[in-house]
């Protein structure tokens, strides 16, 4: 195959996860409102695996179309999974410590990129005979959960809320918390349920016209495109021309990047305890702020590496510490600050347009960042340090604090009304 033919077709290949991504967003919350958080993730599984078939077999095949049809299948249940995971997590939780439960979705997906990274090295499977065997293994988490998720109750604030199941939602509820006093959140849930059957059904347009609706979904996807648009991905393609630039040969490079990753990992089981003692907002500011600062000195450090003896050393630094601030905010906190500030009455359309965003914002990252590259060099970190900085003030202004408060207390603070 010609050259350009072959870049031609990576970039498909590549370009089409955050495709399906988005049209797997489009269509999570019409499933979440539908089939349940629980029936919409078994649904999912079910094309995980045909994802993992159609990848696995690619090569026996010869047909680099199954790895495509394969990669927009696994985008799109990526973005189901990104809305359904975090939702489910955070309506199950108990308020104290809904953060927690909400930063479990952005662990086990650090978890799996690790793991990615360990077994795509040379040595173990990320060699011309194996790689279909690991891109096969998409399906083992598929299976796990299809296995173990019929055990698991529905969300109890679904089930009355949603569906008006009282005798359901509280079934659910007896499962979950292991006890049977459960009046005070199931009346809590029922004043819900009893609010959203006085209001008219919630349509697309209303999202954009109510206000109540409209301000908490403005900032619900400025958060989402903070996490995309910070430059992560940038610094991890980067990163192994940092440690090369240090002296570190091909391989240590990788084993480097495998501890970057382990790094991103360890903060991330550090923000748990954090994210309901801090909270949501301190977290992701902080985490902002110290991005914006470490993405300037990782431009200045790669920019005068060969003048300065130490820089390229510093560049390591930068890219570990850049990590580090992603990890204890802006790498999870994204995905269920939404179910805490959008009503259950529009929580399935909202999530759908949050989720939309993120892979929308990651598909324009992956098809311009090449051309900044190409363009500025080691001056690209400082367009996304200055898109940290415009973010960092908008969290500043507008993110409320969504700790240990109902959605209507959260409403309240970001519409300035009286409770």
């Amino acid at each position: 195959m010609p050259a350009r033919e072959l870049t031609l077709l990576w970039s498909v290949t590549v370009s089409v996860f955050p495709a399906g991504g988005m049209l797997g967003g489009s269509v999570s919350g019409v499933l979440a409102d539908s089939l349940g958080r629980k029936g919409s993730m078994l649904v999912n599984n079910v094309l995980a695996l045909v994802a993992a078939g159609c990848m696995g077999v690619s090569k026996y095949l010869a047909s680099y179309e199954m790895i495509i049809v394969g990669r927009l299948l696994i985008g799109i249940t990526c973005a189901i999974s990104c809305a359904l995971v975090p939702m489910y997590l955070t309506e199950i939780s108990p308020i104290s410590i809904r953060g927690a439960c909400g930063v479990i979705h952005q662990l086990l997906i650090v978890c799996a990129i690790l793991l990615a990274d360990v077994f795509g090295m040379s040595e173990i499977m990320g060699s011309s005979d194996m790689w279909p065997i690991l891109l096969a293994l998409t399906a083992f988490p598929a299976v796990f959960q299809l296995l173990l998720l019929p055990f698991c109750p529905e969300s109890p604030r679904y089930l009355l809320v949603a569906k008006g199941q009282r005798a359901k939602a509280a079934a659910a509820l007896n499962k979950l918390r292991g006890t049977h006093d459960i009046d005070r959140e199931l009346n809590e849930i029922m004043r819900e349920f009893e609010e959203m059957q006085r209001e008219p059904t919630v349509r697309w347009v209303d999202l954009v016209g109510q206000r109540q609706l409209r301000v908490p979904l403005v900032i619900a996807l400025v958060i989402q495109m903070s996490q995309q648009l910070s430059g992560i991905n940038a610094v991890t393609y980067y990163s192994n021309d940092i440690f090369g630039s240090a002296k570190f040969s091909p391989s240590q490079s990788t084993y480097a990047t495998i501890g970057v990753g382990g790094v991103n990992l360890l903060m991330t089981i550090v923000s748990i305890p954090l994210m309901d003692r801090l909270g949501r907002r301190t977290l992701h500011l902080a985490g902002l702020v110290g991005m914006t600062v470490f993405s300037v000195l990782l431009s200045l450090s790669l920019l005068f590496q060969d003048s300065v003896s130490w820089f390229p050393y510093a560049s390591i630094s930068g890219v570990v510490l850049f990590v580090v601030f992603f990890s204890i905010g802006p790498g999870s906190i994204p995905w269920f600050i939404m179910t805490e500030m959008i009503p259950m009455s529009a929580r399935g359309k909202a999530v759908s347009l949050a989720v939309l965003t993120n892979f929308f914002c990651n598909f324009l990252v992956g098809l311009f960042f090449p051309i900044l590259q190409e363009s500025l060099g080691y001056y690209s970190f400082l367009v996304f340090a200055s898109l940290l900085a415009v973010f960092s003030l908008f969290t500043y202004l507008k993110m409320p604090e969504t700790k240990n408060k109902t959605v209507d207390q959260v409403l309240a603070v970001v519409l300035g009304t009286p409770q």
